[in-house]
């Protein structure tokens, strides 16, 4: 599992060096918060995403445990992120009502040729009144038997024809990640695809994701109640000051987390309108079907550099 997340964050480190065409070494800043809990370890050894056994002849795939859930724009998304990890590319393509590029499900599969790994990021979709029409900023990173990596940052659409029918895909719209600025790349990209988290309405943490939209959602509407609701009683951290400064949040949360019977992993990036870049990982436990955190912690990073290697560690912890 470990491995699996070096090599996403190191995926991750590649497309923003990439968007922000910048040589420089990156550097890591101030570990702003970090509550390791024991137990996590235990559950990290027993989690459900493992590296696959070498089979001769064929290629290595990922053991990740099959997700296929159409509910809701986040697990329709978790749901394509999955069908691609386990190389399952015709359920893949079924996720889309319009292909990007009208592609058939042969160049589709080919498109993927030489890919091992998978990770993707959205933010918290915007929902029409209907409830038919979803749009989410993604950033979706897959990493080459080769070494190499490829990235797409881009705006998803998902419909259905009501409320009682699965979501699909319907189009994806790429920015533009030409600037340097990649923190003004990406906030824009949520601004504009996702709902902002002062407008968004505080969930009851039923799913993974959800809790973590919460958590951020309630420090931008300025709810301490809900703020503290979103953590296990007696574990809330200290929330940084920059964070706490900031007028406008945009938070991208990994769609599959590691996850076990009652504990789950989650990975995040959060961006603020004070000039700053955060990578964290966060802790979760499950009691009573609701979700809460119980720890974690923020890396602070440049707005044009980042660098993720204390992001694996916590998600050892």
């Amino acid at each position: 599992m470990k491995l699996f997340l070096q090599r996403a964050c190191l995926l991750l480190i590649v497309l923003l060096a990439g968007c922000s065409n910048q040589t420089q070494t990156p550097t890591v800043g101030p570990t702003l918060q970090a509550e390791p809990s024991p137990t996590q370890a235990e559950a990290a050894a027993t989690a459900t995403t493992t590296e696959a056994t070498a089979v001769v002849g064929a290629p290595q795939v990922p053991l990740v445990a099959a997700f296929d859930d159409q509910t809701s724009p986040i697990k329709l998304f978790g749901s394509l992120v999955n069908a691609l990890n386990r190389q399952e590319y015709e359920r893949a393509y079924s996720y889309w009502a319009s292909p990007p590029g009208g592609i058939d499900q042969a160049g589709f599969n080919a498109s993927f040729f030489g890919i091992d790994a998978v990770v993707g990021l959205v933010t918290a979709p915007m929902v029409n009144a209907n409830q038919t029409e979803a749009r989410m900023a993604g950033i979706v990173l897959l990493g080459m038997k080769d070494g190499g990596a490829r990235a797409d940052t881009a705006c998803y659409v998902a419909t259905r024809a009501d409320v009682n029918s699965p979501w699909r895909l319907s189009s994806s719209k790429s920015m533009p990640t030409s600037s340097n600025d990649v923190l003004g790349v990406l906030d824009q990209q949520a601004r504009e695809c996702g709902t902002p988290l002062a407008q968004l309405p505080l969930s009851t943490q039923t799913t993974i994701p959800e809790v973590l939209f919460s958590y951020y959602a309630a420090l931008a509407q300025g709810d301490s109640a809900k703020t503290a609701e979103t953590w296990v009683e007696g574990t809330l951290p200290n929330v940084p000051d920059k964070l706490r400064q900031s007028k406008q949040l945009s938070v991208y949360v990994n769609v599959n987390p590691v996850e076990t019977a009652a504990a789950a992993f989650l990975q995040t990036i959060v961006l603020a309108d004070t000039n700053a870049l955060w990578v964290g990982c966060y802790g979760a436990s499950k009691q009573a079907e609701v979700w809460r955190l119980n720890s974690g912690y923020l890396q602070d990073s440049g707005p044009t550099t980042v660098l993720i290697q204390t992001l694996t560690q916590g998600c050892d912890i």
